[in-house]
């Protein structure tokens, strides 16, 4: 594993360096959102508000990581189930693409509000829709990108299509995900991404092992996995 907060990924310098406020800034005209999405209103229920802003928070320290310390300038949103993603990239870096992939039932490349693209699909990384996503222009895959997958996984529903997602990233990328699962069941669903340190800790402090923190955790797990580059070139469907 590498450890994203030691010397050898670089210091996660800008994981805490400021609360999170999900203040709504200007558009930047190279990312694309779902429009009406990012605006929901803050829940009622206390805990599922709760839930909210402690995956945002985990979103939040992810994308700080990613743009700060592994220069990624690329980002599919995909099925965050939380607002703000968008957001909370463009703070961290206005230069930075952001795609959402939209829920299962729209079709094609949809316009949002803005006029940007918003690609529609659903929960697999299948072959096609990552296809489309490179050759649409949207993301660029012989550069770092990070998948932000973070709708928690169920034991019995973990993530499908990684293996193709991870040797499709000829530029090498990230992979965010979180689960209610069990952690024996949690580590093997990141495969072939390498799990970065501390592996899989609750989403309340991660990137902080869970035996370093005595509070009560939210009992989601999360994660970071992280795909090597392997050289230039066109990327290949194969």
């Amino acid at each position: 594993m590498t450890d994203v907060r030691g010397p050898e990924a670089g210091p996660l310098t800008a994981v805490f360096r400021r609360r999170e406020s999900f203040r709504k800034p200007g558009r930047g005209p190279r990312v694309v959102d779902l429009g009406d999405r990012d605006r929901v209103r803050a829940p009622h229920d206390p805990a599922v508000a709760e839930h909210v802003r402690l995956h945002q928070a985990f979103l939040g320290r992810v994308v700080d990581y990613l743009v700060a310390d592994a220069g990624v300038r690329q980002f599919v949103d995909w099925g965050c189930p939380v607002p703000g993603t968008a957001e909370r990239v463009r703070r961290a870096d206005p230069e930075a693409t952001v795609v959402h992939i939209a829920p299962e039932g729209a079709a094609g490349i949809l316009a949002s509000p803005d006029g940007s693209a918003v690609l529609s699909g659903d929960g697999a990384c299948s072959e096609t829709l990552l296809r489309r996503l490179h050759t649409s222009g949207l993301v660029d895959l012989d550069e770092p990108v990070a998948v932000l997958m973070t709708r928690p996984f169920g034991e019995d529903s973990p993530p499908t299509g990684l293996d193709t997602l991870h040797r499709l990233m000829r530029g090498g990328g990230y992979l965010a995900l979180t689960s209610t699962a069990p952690r024996a069941d949690v580590e093997p669903a990141f495969d072939p991404f390498l799990l970065l340190e501390p592996g899989v800790a609750d989403l309340t402090w991660w990137p902080y092992p869970d035996e370093d923190v005595a509070a009560q955790g939210s009992g989601v797990l999360a994660g970071l996995g992280r795909a090597p580059r392997r050289g230039g070139g066109t990327t290949r469907w194969r």
